[in-house]
């Protein structure tokens, strides 16, 4: 029987953003459209909401670029474009993104909000452990120890929500004000 070796597999995001997307210190995000009206949504007949599958491919492409590296979204399209279709859709693209970067601030707000109440009610657990610990009667050591436990869960549950909730949210962010400050260019290909 053979034995098989178990080789480290050698990958690095930053080579590979390198290579692949990197062109003059900038990233640049090609998006290649056969139609117009593939970059909105396909009900949206006023034409102004990007669509998922455009929106969803850019953000998988720009989570792995560095935050400090600018993002050029490339447009390639078969067909002149007029000047005016052209500010549309920047104005598309960064309606999209600015409406996302409000969705996660509103986010954060209701986090701290909740992080807030956490707090709270895990004090005001806590105390009642005090105040129950003082009593005399047979079951207050036991209900000291449930108000204690109780507390602290909450006092745990703030911490979580402002520690790991609240990064995941500001990384979002980031990426999303990255994509809200992309230069948007449009090349013309030949068919």
């Amino acid at each position: 029987m053979r034995k098989r070796l178990n080789h480290k597999i050698k990958y690095s995001e930053k080579d590979y953003v390198k290579k692949n997307y990197m062109r003059n210190g900038k990233a640049v995000i090609p998006i290649k459209i056969k139609k117009l009206d593939e970059l909105y949504m396909k009900h949206d007949y006023l034409k102004l909401d990007l669509s998922d599958e455009v929106s969803d491919y850019i953000e998988e492409i720009a989570y792995i670029i560095p935050n400090t590296v600018d993002i050029v979204l490339e447009i390639h399209y078969n067909d002149e474009i007029s000047e005016n279709q052209q500010q549309r859709i920047k104005k598309v693209f960064k309606s999209n993104y600015g409406s996302d970067i409000d969705d996660i601030d509103y986010k954060a707000r209701i986090h701290n909000y909740k992080a807030i109440i956490l707090l709270l009610f895990g004090a005001f657990f806590i105390f009642m452990s005090f105040i129950f610990n003082n009593l005399v009667f047979k079951l207050a050591g036991f209900i000291a120890e449930f108000f204690m436990i109780s507390g602290w869960v909450f006092i745990w549950d703030m911490i979580e929500t402002l520690s790991i909730k609240r990064t995941e949210l500001i990384s979002k962010r980031i990426n999303k004000l990255q994509l809200y400050d992309a230069e948007i260019t449009f090349i013309f290909d030949e068919l």
